[in-house]
């Protein structure tokens, strides 16, 4: 490809994990327009039927949990099945509480990590040889603002997101020799359910628009082949702890 062209995702291959609502399902709409083809996974496989009918035919998803590696492999086997290696991987799936330290169980602990950094990582192995053989391979992995600054009562999820930015900017330096693109998108409150918190709780401009947000992404992901966004932050501006 040309390398001074604006990226494509017309056909391309999309994997979006945490993709049933929220940021996530946003992302899914905003690219669907721009004639991607969709693999869409989460746990909830309800929203993800009424997110497929949405988008149409060139959309395929799967209920499963990222932390649950067999299930995790026969979705990939599915997504493949229909649109062929993936070209695109969107870890968006991520949790976390607003909790003390000292409040969290041992389980709460393992599971933040589970989902922020583990799977993260065990997604991007297996899906390593598709990348590498793609024309236009990229990563984009949804951190946190909080994956450069710290805040107190989420020293799990905090930590957890500072280990994926770590793993992105890595795999960046390590991958662009195979021609992939990795890039950290850093959102700070986004007006979603994140936490547990009902959605419409905090509207811009005190908390991020999922769908301007996902802008971003696309954005991020069709820059001509040859720059790199390795780490891009947004805030609300009424965010008050920023």
């Amino acid at each position: 490809m040309e390398t001074e062209k604006e990226s494509t995702l017309r056909g391309a291959h999309v994997l979006i994990t945490g993709a049933s609502r929220g940021l996530g399902r946003s992302i899914a709409m905003r690219l669907g327009r721009e004639g991607a083809k969709l693999s869409l996974m989460a746990r909830n496989l309800v929203e993800l039927e009424e997110l497929k009918a949405a988008l149409g035919p060139d959309c395929r998803v799967y209920g499963a949990d990222i932390t649950d590696n067999e299930s995790v492999a026969k979705a990939l086997d599915y997504f493949r099945s229909g649109h062929g290696p993936v070209d695109v991987l969107i870890n968006n799936a991520g949790s976390g509480s607003y909790t003390p330290f000292g409040e969290l169980s041992a389980d709460e602990i393992e599971q933040t990590f589970a989902v922020n950094v583990t799977a993260v990582a065990r997604l991007i192995h297996v899906l390593l040889p598709d990348l590498k053989q793609s024309a236009d391979a990229r990563i984009l992995t949804v951190a946190s603002d909080l994956a450069r600054r710290p805040l107190a009562k989420m020293a799990a999820y905090s930590s957890a997101k500072h280990a994926a930015s770590g793993l992105s900017h890595s795999l960046a330096r390590e991958l662009k020799e195979d021609g992939i693109r990795v890039m950290l998108l850093n959102p700070g409150v986004i007006d979603t359910w994140f936490g547990g918190s009902p959605k419409g709780q905090t509207p811009p401009p005190y908390g991020l628009n999922a769908d301007h947000v996902a802008d971003v992404v696309w954005y991020m992901l069709t820059r001509p082949a040859y720059l790199l966004m390795d780490e891009v932050s947004l805030h609300p501006m009424g965010q008050s702890d920023f």
